[in-house]
């Protein structure tokens, strides 16, 4: 009988001795480093930088207050080819708008398709310094317009932490799931986990807005088109309209 009593016994102790050694593994895994959210969204800003050329076909959706009675919810397709240093063409379709966008080596154009007009400027000839102008001194926006810009890690880098939710799939590719959040927005990114870090998603979150509005954007690109020399230029048709762009703002540019 003791014999039995001592096999229990030491049994009960080998099961105690695993369940610790189960805890103290269960511990190791909670403390496993993860990859720092700052150093993703660099390394894809960066990457951006790399691409002389590209293709982007997105889809956004963006939500607005709609007569101050309840959010509505605005989709838009947005297809962009760009060509450093000064060639892009934007095109954005949807509930809201349906307009193009042409830059050729400093000759800007938009064109509205719903009002059949389009209006001219003359801007620098490098992407990156057009989009200023068009932002500061015409108010014009462009959908999809950071990740246009080729020096995008000196423009905006992260100034905290940030979040890592981890690895999921966006379009059935691996991304790193990562946030940031500031007093006025918070910002998620989904971004390709591997040597090509393209932003597949993201989701804005204003914090401004008592309603809080979000916006977000699945992205998928294509990172060696082809382009004919005039794809970048705008040619109106015979009953097409052209209006004047006047700058909406007189002030020193600054970045």
């Amino acid at each position: 009988m003791k014999r039995i009593f001592y096999i229990l016994l030491l049994l009960q102790i080998s099961a105690v001795m695993l369940f610790a050694s189960s805890d103290t593994d269960g511990e190791r895994k909670t403390k496993t480093l993860y990859p720092l959210p700052a150093v993703i969204i660099m390394d894809a800003y960066r990457y951006l930088e790399t691409l002389d050329r590209f293709s982007i076909d997105a889809i956004t959706t963006n939500d607005d207050y709609f007569q101050e009675a309840m959010i509505a919810t605005f989709t838009h397709q947005v297809h962009i080819d760009l060509q450093r240093p000064g060639k892009l063409y934007i095109e954005v379709n949807g509930d809201l708008k349906n307009r193009s966008f042409y830059l050729n080596d400093g000759q800007f154009t938009i064109y509205d398709e719903n009002l059949d007009y389009y209006g001219k400027l003359e801007l620098s000839k490098k992407i990156d310094t057009a989009l200023d102008d068009l932002f500061e001194y015409y108010d014009i926006k462009t959908s999809l317009a950071n990740l246009l810009y080729s020096d995008l890690y000196k423009r905006i880098p992260p100034k905290n932490k940030g979040y890592y939710f981890g690895i999921s799939e966006v379009d059935g590719i691996e991304c790193h799931h990562i946030g940031f959040e500031s007093s006025v927005e918070e910002i998620q990114f989904w971004i390709e986990k591997g040597k090509r870090p393209l932003i597949r998603k993201f989701i804005v979150i204003d914090k401004t807005e008592s309603h809080l509005p979000r916006s977000g954007t699945m992205l998928r690109w294509n990172t060696d088109p082809k382009f004919s020399s005039e794809h970048f230029i705008f040619l109106p048709m015979d009953t097409t309209i052209q209006i004047a762009i006047e700058a909406y703002a007189k002030k020193e540019k600054s970045i």
